[in-house]
Parts: C-alpha cells; structure tokens; sequence
C-alpha cells in the first residue's frame, strides 16, 4: 500500500508554524522528506543556527563541515523572501568557526536587520578564538524588541537608535562599564533587563526607565553599587558577585511584588532599607546570606523563601507577616524557637523545612517540634526535608515517655523527604511522637529502605500492643487504627520497593501517599 503524505495536506500556514518551532539545520533536514516543505524554508518567520563542538565523543552527528554550515546559512539569508524576520538566532563557537568567519557573523546580522528582525540572539562561546566584536550597526536597529547578547564585546561609538527595544539580556559582555551603561540608558522603554557574569560592570545606574518591570543582575563580579530609580518596577533579582555592593533605592518602588537576593554581603541596615522601600512586596527570597539578625517585617507578604547558611546557629529570626500563605525554609538548623514566638501562622497554608546536611540534630527535639506542629496544624501542606546521621539525636528515652505531652492531631498533610537516615526505626518512631497526620506522602528523592521499613511496621502493627501499658502517654502504635495506600501509582510503587531483592539500585518513581486513621 503506498503511503499517504499527510504532512503535505497540510495548510501552508500550518505547516510554516511548525517548521518555526524546530531549529532551522532541522528544517533543512526535513525538505527532503516533504515535497511540500521544500519551497516553505524561503518563507520561514525566524531562523535558529547552531554550531557547536558535540556533547560527547559518541555523538552521532559528529562535527559538520564548517564550509556546509556556513553555505547553508548564506543560502537560506539569501533565498529568503519574507519582507521581515521575525527572529534570528545564533549560537556558534567560534573556535569551530574559524576566526576568518567573523566577517561572514557580520553579513548575517546585516541581513537579519535589513529584514528588519525583531528579536536578535546571539550567542558565542569562545574558548580560545576571542570574543567576537559586535557591529555597532546592531544598536541602530529600530525594529528590535529583544535583544539578547552573549559573550561578545561591543563599542559605543555613535549615538543608539532601538527605540521599539523592550527586553534587553547581557551574558558575560567584555567591555567598559560606560558602554553598558549608555546602552541601558539610551532604550527607555525597556521592561525587562537582564545583566549576569558582566565582568567589566563596575557601577549600574538604572534610571529614567518608566517602564521597566524586571530587573535581574547575576554574578557580575566587579560591580560595586546599583542605583534604582525605577518606579514601574515590580521583579527584583541580585545575586552577588565578588565585592560588597551597595543597593540604592532613589525613589520607593511601590509597584514591586518579588524580591529574590543571594547576597552573603548585604548588612542589616541595607536589608531594612530594602523592605521598606517595597511597600507592596508579596514573595521575598533570601539566600546565602551572612546576616546574624534578620527581623522580617511585612504586612503584605504572602511567600517567603529562606536558605541560610551555617552562621545561622548564632543568629536570630524574627518575622511579623500577618498575611504570609507560604514559608520555605533551607538551613543547617531549624531556629524553630525564634521562628514560632514571633511568627503569625494565621494565614499560612503551606511550609517547607529542609534540613541540610548536619550531624547536630538537637534543635530536632519532641518539645520544639510539637510546638512547631502545633503551630502550623491548620497548613494544608507540611513538607519536611531530612538528613540525620546520629541514632543518639532519634531515641527517645523510656524515662521521658511517661511525661510527654500527646501528639498533635488534625495535621492534615505531612510530606516528607528522607534520605541519609541510617536508623529508620527510630525515625518513624519520633515522627509519629510529635504528630499523627491524616495523609502522609514522601517525595521521590526518599530512601526506597525508609519505605520498606515504614510498610513493614505500618502493616505488622499489633491490634493491642502491649509495649506501653505503664505510660500515661502511648506510643503511635496504640492510636493508629487504620492504614491504606492512596491511589494505584502509590501502591504500584510499594509493591515494587517490596518486592525487590536489592533496594540499592532502586529509585522512587512517584510520590507515595498513605492515608492514616487514629484513634483520639
């Protein structure tokens, strides 16, 4: 039977829209295939070469012949018959090119702005080759929106015509700080800027930009001091580099809602400033600091996000936001005594504590961790992130149960993560001391011999244990009443964990969920 040409039925437009979405050496590929396809490459909105070393030695296509690449290039520019270009895309090592192709790098860029392109991306690795020099004819190109620049070099050297400019990314651009900054300057109607790696970024002066609502600057190493004065502003991303920066709000940025620093320099008065220039802020990250004191205090805030480092055993935390949905906790240590006596949980639905790495588990006790449970009973969602090494901080001595307070009930979603954990027994054991939750599920970076244990003891329960008949305060085996694995994915899993012979080579595919029932 011969076959039918489907793809060929297709409407023109239809078929030019998905030839855009694949790289154009793909589409290339593809003009053999249909009869349809081979006249459709002249009229293609946007163009996508790359031209890279192979990702392994076992790369099936190896390195193509720079000579075809660079033809195929000049050819599809060439044969193209679309007045505009809706994009072009360029991701080429220099290395491979060849530093007598530079010239040819040049005619592209000339042709995509004669077709007067929208979005320019270009991007180069240049690993021995040197950084390619942009034509400074780039920054005359009034029909582009987005413009996207990597590893190159460029001149200011006349005056910058890109007045349809809207999105502007500089990724690790060699030049003086003076060009950066006349170029950023020049585009007022720029909305989202994105500068990262800049090494020679020393000083950012982002003003008289009324539209702009991002701002994102990465690992720009020498850079000193950023002056914002940017009312329209409404993302704010830092991550530090290599010096102490200075951040200057020069008027409040009212409109602002997300706030992200990874910023191990930033001082309490700088940080205090910060907040109280964002009146309105709703998600507030803060990461890799070195602050000992962080005193949070926001009416408006919904989500925070905190990784400290190991500092933070000698530091405090304080937070005031009433109206806080979501908390995110990354940390050597958990400061639950802090975070509990000042935190307001009556609107938060979901936390996420995760404990790295760390052999002092004390602040893991029955007495914190229950007021933290008890704390946060009403949270929809409770995720817990645990690596415990040390027996001795899991056992709970016999001469204390009799003095413990109950568990805490009605936690109606416990999620945990659990690896690193060599004393599973004890650690079902403890959590089950500190709360009796209605579903408990685990993620899939769980320890596949943490589950098998738990199904073990959670199936092998007595209906009348007998290990607690002194305590005032039994143990969990006394209250669970009964256990079902929740949904097929869930129970196809456990049957898997279960019935392996080898769990070192198993790894968790899906969440697994457990509904629990107990006795008041």
């Amino acid at each position: 039977m011969e076959e039918i040409d489907r793809i060929s039925q297709l409407p023109e437009d239809v078929l030019i829209r998905i030839l855009s979405l694949v790289p154009s050496k793909e589409v290339a590929r593809a003009k053999l295939v249909s009869k349809s396809w081979q006249n459709l490459f002249e009229f293609l909105p946007s163009f996508t070469f790359e031209f890279l070393l192979p990702r392994s030695p076992s790369h099936e296509d190896g390195t193509e012949d720079t000579s075809s690449f660079i033809n195929g290039i000049d050819s599809a520019l060439k044969l193209h018959k679309r007045f505009t270009l809706d994009r072009l895309q360029l991701n080429l090592d220099l290395d491979l090119i060849g530093s007598g192709s530079r010239s040819v790098i040049d005619s592209w860029i000339d042709a995509a702005l004669g077709r007067k392109v929208k979005q320019l991306d270009l991007c180069f690795q240049c690993h021995n080759a040197g950084y390619y020099f942009l034509p400074f004819e780039v920054f005359g190109g009034r029909t582009i929106t987005d413009l996207r620049l990597e590893e190159c070099r460029f001149e200011i050297c006349g005056d910058i015509d890109l007045p349809a400019l809207r999105k502007l990314c500089l990724r690790r651009i060699r030049c003086e700080n003076q060009a950066i900054q006349k170029l950023i300057s020049s585009c007022p109607l720029i909305h989202d800027l994105k500068t990262s790696f800049c090494s020679g970024m020393q000083r950012l002066h982002v003003s008289e930009l009324v539209n702009l609502r991002r701002l994102s600057v990465s690992r720009c190493y020498a850079l000193e001091s950023i002056e914002i004065d940017a009312p329209s502003l409404q993302y704010l991303e830092y991550h530090h580099g290599s010096l102490q920066c200075d951040l200057l709000l020069i008027t409040p940025c009212e409109f602002l809602r997300e706030l992200i620093l990874y910023d191990r320099f930033i001082t309490e008065d700088l940080f205090q400033n910060l907040l109280s220039g964002f009146p309105n802020l709703e998600l507030l990250k803060i990461n890799d600091t070195r602050l000992k004191w962080i005193e949070i205090s926001h009416r408006r805030l919904k989500r925070l996000d905190l990784t400290l480092g190991n500092l933070e055993a000698e530091g405090i935390l304080k937070i005031d936001t009433p109206n806080l949905q979501s908390l995110t906790y990354y940390g050597f240590r958990m400061p639950l005594i802090s975070v509990i006596s000042s935190l307001n949980t009556s609107s938060l639905q979901e936390v996420n504590i995760n404990f790295i790495n760390s052999d002092d588990y004390r602040h893991f006790s029955i007495l914190h961790s229950k007021e933290f449970f008890e704390m946060m009973k009403h949270c929809t969602d409770i995720k817990l992130t645990l690596h415990i090494k040390s027996k001795r901080e899991l056992i709970i001595p016999k001469r204390l149960r009799p003095i413990l307070s109950p568990p805490v009930y009605d936690i109606k979603h416990l999620h945990l993560l659990v690896y690193n954990c060599s004393r599973y027994q004890f650690m079902i054991d403890r959590l089950f001391w500190m709360s009796h939750p209605q579903i408990l599920s685990f993620s899939r970076g769980t320890k596949p011999g943490f589950l098998k244990v738990l199904y073990n003891k959670l199936r092998n329960k007595e209906e009348s244990p007998k290990c607690c008949i002194s305590c005032t305060t039994k143990c969990w085996q006394h209250y669970l009443e009964d256990v079902q694995i929740d949904g097929d994915e869930s129970r196809a899993e456990i049957d898997r964990i279960i019935t392996a012979t080898e769990l070192s080579n198993i790894v968790m595919k899906c969440v697994v969920r457990f509904k629990l029932k107990w006795r008041s």
